[in-house]
């Protein structure tokens, strides 16, 4: 190695470990997949942003929808996916409607706490094909199918009459509305409310649309 390319190379390629330069390039990526969307993000700016060179950004991710699917899908899709194997075995007698509801939206709604960039970055990015699948299925479209199970099982459990492809989406909807428009939703200088507050009111949304009055 020569003496111009260490010093030319970026930091954290060799000062830091390999785990530690993935994670580097996955905020890095989140934030300004979120800032410019999936098609407005580049390797070459993520790389820079994380403080690495592009080259080891293809070595560690092959693509940039891979890193875009680590960055942004992961997150969400381990939520949605821990949150189907733990409903999924309850028994009915176990907890009722309500605990099933209010753990998946106080979660998901919790993501946004956990992962600031995350849900812009997924709408920022939903309008570009370089991420869909061959038939056109959106990373968040496959993970929604999934969610559907859990509605799917406590309606005929309980005896339950909604439209679980459409219900599923606009509870989701509904999360993801609250997280992302936070700031416009409520008149700067008035108390906002708290987390629980708004989680409670969705809950009781979400019940009665599904459960009637």
């Amino acid at each position: 190695m020569t003496p111009t390319t260490e010093r030319h190379r970026p930091p954290a390629e060799y000062r830091r470990g390999s785990r530690e330069v993935q994670n580097l390039l996955v905020e890095a990526a989140r934030s300004l997949f979120a800032a410019k969307g999936f098609a407005g993000a580049t390797t070459r700016d993520i790389a820079l942003e994380a403080g690495v060179s592009e080259a080891l950004l293809f070595r560690h991710f092959g693509t940039k929808a891979q890193l875009f699917e680590r960055a942004v899908i992961d997150p969400i899709n381990g939520f949605i996916r821990d949150y189907v194997e733990q409903w999924m075995v309850r028994s009915v007698s176990d907890d009722t409607l309500e605990r099933m509801v209010r753990a998946y939206v106080d979660g998901f709604y919790g993501l946004r706490l956990e992962h600031g960039d995350l849900l812009l970055a997924l709408i920022s990015a939903q309008a570009y094909d370089e991420i869909d699948d061959a038939d056109g299925a959106s990373p968040i479209s496959r993970l929604l199918d999934e969610l559907e199970a859990v509605p799917t099982r406590e309606a005929e459990r309980r005896g339950l009459d909604f439209d679980v492809q459409i219900a599923t989406r606009l509870v989701v909807g509904m999360v993801i509305a609250m997280a992302v428009l936070d700031k416009w939703m409520f008149t700067t200088g008035r108390r906002r409310p708290g987390r629980k507050r708004i989680v409670n009111e969705m809950v009781g949304m979400v019940l009665h649309g599904l459960a009637g009055p």
